[in-house]
């Protein structure tokens, strides 16, 4: 029976769940290559090792063989009259110095220059689970197996704080990761919002190179001399007043100022324009309003909707 549970600790079988749990990049055979089984003489333990170039590599590789194979054994044998079961009797660590045995060895020997793994120990027992002895008294095995339980205890208890701590990494990572995606978010706004300043700012640059070039037309007619003063124009009886009187020599600002806001037809850009010229003729002005001879033809082109308007028959 022995030899055939040695077949099976070192069978594709155990191989291909080993490198499956462990997700390993080598080959099923290159992976089988790396195991090697052990039986001891006269006894009922089966030794499982693994070599590789890492040590801690070997050590992993010859503890997932070892619980895959007492798994393979309790599915195939461990029903029936004669069950067969078998325990992990010891965990798998590096060896070295006097702890090796003939066969490990011999196995370095084979491969000079590579790391012994790591060998996991077996105790195999039928129905009645007789007592394993590897050498020494009752005594001894009994504490063996209590250091045995102990180291057990020690490994389920760093299973678990591992496994806290891959629970708060986890959730670590989840938080910074909805960090990054609101940073994310709050530049893509910040750089949103820039364009539009820019925007803004690009507008503003151009009105205000607008209303200054329309600062110095009005300066300009300001310091022309004034034109001559045309005849009076007989206007038919027919047609109604213009709602601005026209004047012999200036128009008064207070005058312009209440038929703009009295014009209810002007489109915003025409209003708009109309308050501007009205801003800066406003420093030509008189006190009482008047503004002087030589800003009719300005005032006459820019307000002619204004000063042309007749009122209704």
């Amino acid at each position: 029976m022995l030899p055939n549970l040695r077949e099976l600790a070192t069978s594709g079988v155990v191989a291909a769940n080993v490198r499956s749990t462990l997700r390993l990049t080598r080959s099923t055979p290159e992976l089988r290559r790396q195991l090697h089984v052990t039986v001891r003489s006269q006894s009922q333990v089966i030794a499982i090792s693994a070599t590789d170039d890492v040590a801690d590599h070997a050590r992993q590789v010859a503890q997932e063989a070892a619980v895959v194979f007492a798994q393979l054994v309790e599915a195939r044998f461990g029903t029936g009259e004669l069950a067969l079961h078998a325990a992990v009797l010891d965990s798998a660590h590096v060896l070295g110095g006097p702890e090796r045995h003939l066969a490990r060895n011999a196995l370095i020997g084979a491969l000079v220059g590579l790391l012994l793994g790591a060998a996991s120990m077996f105790v195999l027992a039928s129905g009645t689970r007789p007592a394993v002895a590897a050498g020494g008294d009752d005594q001894d095995l009994r504490k063996r197996e209590g250091l045995v339980d102990q180291r057990v205890k020690g490994v389920t208890a760093r299973e678990r704080a591992l496994a806290e701590r891959a629970g708060k990494l986890a959730a670590r990572e989840q938080e910074l990761d909805g960090r990054a995606a609101a940073l994310e978010a709050a530049e893509r706004e910040v750089g949103s919002r820039a364009g539009e300043v820019a925007t803004g700012q690009r507008e503003l640059a151009d009105r205000s190179a607008e209303i200054a070039a329309s600062k110095r037309e009005l300066e300009t007619l300001a310091a022309a001399p004034p034109p001559p003063v045309p005849e009076p124009v007989s206007i038919p009886a027919t047609e109604a007043e213009p709602a601005l009187p026209p004047r012999t020599g200036t128009w008064n600002l207070n005058e312009l100022q209440a038929a703009v806001d009295a014009y209810v037809d002007a489109t915003p850009e025409q209003a708009e324009a109309w308050r501007t010229y009205l801003f800066f003729v406003r420093e030509h002005a008189s006190p009482d309003g008047t503004l002087p001879r030589s800003l009719d033809p300005l005032i006459a082109d820019v307000f002619a909707d204004i000063v042309n308007r007749r009122a209704p028959s």
